[in-house]
Order: structure tokens, then sequence, then C-alpha cells
């Protein structure tokens, strides 16, 4: 009986192999985090029937020579890329790729700017990541009853295309964009922060803050100097793009609008669906928008800062109290 036990294992294990291993490959490059997770469990929903998806799980130790250690190992039909270190680390393995060497495709998701970050890479798509302005601040003026006609931002230089093409948007429903620009590199970002907030807000009387998501503008010690001093201080709502920053605890940002990860995941598969329909080609460096957000509002400051009631929360997704 135990033989047979051991036999019927064994059997099913070699079945469950062949299984695998008779499915195309789809291998997640990705950093550790809720948000990557979600992304990935929208994608397993669509595409586990017909595809193995193997996970790979970066840090701030992982170099080129593993990702090409993956890709030989696993030999995958197709790359998904969350964020801009997977998406630089891929490109440094298509950059050793010999002439004749097959170019796998990629989809980039999940990073800063996903048009640009793939702009040198070949057989590359991707899904922007950036939720446009007008989406955050049109869903705000829903919900808190004040003029939304001037939005302030601060913003390094990088990302003057992405906002004039925000610009255009904002001017169709009526609400204008009030920029500050700063250096792509300096060292003194927090007294140019705070001195920039500041002059939006005291001095151009804007009705609403925008934030982008900026790791240099976003730091732990800003946040604490600058960011959370600036919102206990000024009566206009800010709007981030991290859920955490609306936690009332830092009492920092009021209202997030971002891509709804589990629906992230879904947008994606199909992109995957698309190119293996297309022989495993991508269109051209083509890069959708998101096509679902999740909206996330601070109700305790806005109910005390804003007059918020209830009933106005409606169209929000979740409410953090």
């Amino acid at each position: 009986m135990l033989r047979k036990r051991i036999i019927l294992c064994h059997l099913l294990i070699l079945l469950m192999v062949s299984i695998i291993s008779a499915k195309d490959v789809i291998l997640v490059i990705r950093n550790d985090g809720k948000d990557f997770i979600d992304v990935l469990k929208g994608m397993m929903v669509e595409l586990r029937e017909d595809f193995y998806i193997k996970d790979k799980v970066i840090d701030k130790k992982t170099d080129v020579n593993d990702i090409v250690e993956e890709i030989h190992s696993t030999n995958p039909k197709l790359v998904v890329l969350m964020d801009n270190a997977s998406i630089s680390l891929f490109k440094r393995y298509q950059q050793g790729l010999k002439k004749n060497e097959p170019l796998i495709p990629s989809v980039s998701i999940m990073g800063v700017l996903v048009g640009d970050a793939i702009a040198s890479l070949k057989n590359a798509s991707g899904i922007s990541y950036e939720i446009p302005i007008v989406t955050s601040i049109v869903s705000l003026r829903t919900i808190i009853k004040s003029p939304m006609q001037k939005v302030g931002v601060i913003r390094r230089d990088y990302l003057k295309e992405f906002l004039e093409q925000n610009r255009k948007f904002c001017e169709m429903e009526g609400i204008e964009i009030i920029d500050i620009a700063l250096p792509n590199k300096s060292d003194k970002y927090k007294s140019l922060l705070r001195n920039g907030l500041k002059d939006l807000i005291e001095q151009k009387n804007v009705d609403v803050l925008w934030v982008p998501n900026d790791n240099e503008f976003l730091q732990p010690e800003i946040i604490q100097d600058v960011w959370i001093p600036t919102a206990k201080k000024s009566k206009i709502p800010i709007v981030v793009g991290v859920e955490v920053l609306v936690r009332p605890q830092l009492d920092f940002g009021t209202f997030a609008v971002l891509p709804d990860h589990i629906s992230l995941g879904s947008q994606v598969a199909e992109m995957i669906y698309d190119i293996s329909d297309n022989n495993w080609m991508c269109e051209s460096n083509r890069v959708d928008p998101p096509l679902a957000v999740y909206k996330i509002i601070n109700v305790l400051q806005s109910k005390r800062k804003f007059n918020v009631r209830e009933e106005d929360l409606g169209t929000v997704d979740k409410k953090v109290k």
C-alpha cells in the first residue's frame, strides 16, 4: 500500500511538471511590496490557465548577471518589469545581447514616466503609472465643495513634458496648473521645496496642491520637515499618488488617486495576450494609460478642514480614518 502511494505521488509530480513545462513562461521581475503582489494577483487570475508565471523578486543587491541567469534558466516568452529598477536591469541585459540573440518582449509598469524609461528598449511596451492630474482634481472636486481652479505643483525639470500634456487636459475642465520647476539634481531640495510651497500657497493663492511621485521630494526627512508642517498650516487640500501619504497619523495627504493594482494586473494580462497573438512582437514602444483608478481619502482631515460629510464620500473606494 505504501509503495503504491509513493508511486502515485511520483506520477502526480511528473504530471504537474509536464503541465508546467508545456506552458509558455512569463517572467515577472519586481521589488517586494503589497502593490506589486496585488498586480501579480490580477495577472495570475487572467493568465494561469495558459501560462506559467515565474516570479523573480529583486532588491538593491540584484545585478544584471542575476537577470541573465534567470532568463537563461526559465526561457520566458515575455518579461514583465515592475518599476524603474527592474526596467533598468532588463535594459542592461538587452544591451549585452549579441546580434543573433532573440529580443524577448517586455511589458513595463509601475515606473516613473514609463514611456521615457523604455524608449531605448527594443520589442517593448508598457502601461503608464501616473494618473492624469485632471482625473485627480475632478474626482476631488465632487467631494470637497470648494473652488479648484488653480492647482499648484512643484516638480523637477524632467517632468516638464508630462506637466505640459496635463496642462491641456486641465484647461478643458477650467483648471489652471501653476508650477514651479526645480533642477533635476540639488542638495538643497528641503529649502527649495519649503520656499516654493510658500510661494504657491501665499503668493499665487492656489486652491489645491498636487504632489508628484518623486522619490527626491518624498524622502522621510523632507516629508517630516517640509510637507507635514506645510499641510498643517495650509487650508487647502493636498492630492498625492501614494496610499501611505493619506494616513491620518501623518496628517499630510488629503486625497490619493492611484491605479487599481488588481485591475492593472488584468490590463497587463490583456496586453500579454495581444503580444502573443502578434507572434510575440510589441507595437513599437506602445504605452497605454491605466484603465482603472482607486480613490482614497483621509476622512479625519477632510471633515476637520473641509467640512466633508459622509454622504459626499460615495465615489471613494477607501476611507482612511
